[in-house]
């Protein structure tokens, strides 16, 4: 068993991603060590002045080297973001949903780092979504614009048309086998992505594109980027104060109780309940009770109390609350709460959380709620290791 450990302050971090660029100064260290013995105001202008010069200098760098777009999207500081080139180009990015709440979370969010990422490119990314074709989809977008604010106005269906699959095969006869660089899925690494998003830029400068005439009015660009992928750890740690901000969470709609303070709160996905044959082969493996009890809880003080959300039947949950319960847990199961009320107590836990790293519902819950810590687990099995960590 693996854990990833999310810790939530004023600027979170997944604690297994690591930056793409680092600017380091051993002037700067040294200054800093000087500034101890100055006075505070004559510090905090020393300091001031240490971080103009630092950004400065980070920026000559990056503009001297040939700076990958994930590279430039590494910088959080307001200074250097004033120096993005101007927009060029205004096109389109082609987000494939798929799955329920939680992985339409997901794949919106690699839209919004990679079109933070193609604006250092100077290309204005529009995010124009595509549905599945599973039905479930309908049930996915009514959770997700109940109770995110900013995808109210998002439109599910925009690249749902007769006229976007004319736009494909205009693209595709015009670039030919190039056209799979401007395909990104969950098989394509960080370097890929990078790629794309350079050969994206360079068939818009082209000019020779193609001009498509239809009936109507289409969203979709020739170039367009399609994207069809989940985000991965490092993306998500990269932009992880836009995703909350994007995802802002409607509590007074979608909430109906609230963790306490004290409470820990288990969440158990049961993919194998959910799919006996598939799952397995699929990856998605689970601890059982006893692992739960005696591995995940393992240097967790008796006595404390927690808390299980499923959303299967209480039957399928009372075999973990009675392993928790037998090693000295004060352990409850919430039933009878929507898959959106689930979402909103882990979102409300203020102590810990702990759930399976492949639900992308408790990796959201985590990253937008405000428990101190979240704990996110995975099963180290052939499985898993072939399946998981490419889709993460």
């Amino acid at each position: 068993m693996s854990e990833i450990t999310l810790r939530n302050s004023s600027h979170s971090t997944l604690d297994v991603a690591t930056p793409s660029f680092v600017f380091s100064s051993s002037r700067y260290t040294a200054v800093t060590e000087c500034a101890a013995v100055l006075t505070p105001s004559l510090r905090q202008l020393l300091s001031w002045l240490v971080t103009v010069l630092s950004v400065r200098a980070w920026i000559l760098v990056m503009a001297a080297k040939d700076i990958s777009p994930s590279q430039w999207a590494s910088v959080n500081n307001a200074t250097a973001l004033r120096h993005l080139p101007p927009i060029v180009h205004n096109a389109s990015m082609v987000i494939q949903l798929g799955g329920e709440m939680g992985n339409q979370l997901s794949m919106i969010s690699v839209g919004l780092a990679l079109r933070q990422q193609a604006r250092y490119l100077g290309i204005h990314a529009r995010i124009v979504l595509r549905h599945q074709d599973h039905s479930k989809w309908m049930r996915a977008r009514e959770a997700t614009q109940t109770c995110f604010i900013k995808t109210k106005s998002m439109d599910f269906e925009a690249a749902n048309t007769e006229e976007f699959s004319q736009i494909s095969k205009a693209q595709t006869d015009w670039l030919g086998k190039n056209n799979t660089f401007l395909f990104i899925d969950n098989e394509s690494t960080n370097e890929d992505m990078d790629q794309s998003l350079k050969y994206w830029k360079e068939v818009l400068d082209r000019q020779d594109r193609p001009s498509v005439v239809l009936k109507n009015a289409s969203m979709v660009s020739v170039p367009h980027l399609f994207v069809n992928r989940y985000i991965k750890n490092e993306q998500l740690d990269l932009h992880f104060d836009d995703i909350r901000d994007f995802f802002r969470f409607d509590h007074e709609r979608c909430c109906k109780l609230r963790a306490s303070a004290e409470e820990i709160v288990l969440h158990m996905r049961l993919f194998l309940t959910e799919m006996p044959r598939r799952g397995r082969l699929l990856g998605f493996e689970e601890l059982s009770p006893m692992k739960v009890a005696n591995e995940l809880f393992h240097n967790t003080n008796r006595g404390e109390n927690i808390t299980i959300l499923s959303r299967f039947s209480d039957h399928n949950v009372e075999p973990y609350k009675d392993a928790l319960d037998a090693v000295g847990f004060q352990t409850r199961v919430l039933s009878g709460q929507e898959g959106v009320e689930d979402f909103c107590y882990l979102m409300s836990a203020k102590k810990e959380i702990v759930g399976t790293e492949q639900s992308s519902f408790f990796k959201f819950a985590a990253v937008l709620g405000n428990a101190t810590k979240a704990r996110l687990y995975f099963v180290e099995s052939p499985d898993t290791k072939e399946k998981l960590l490419s889709r993460f």
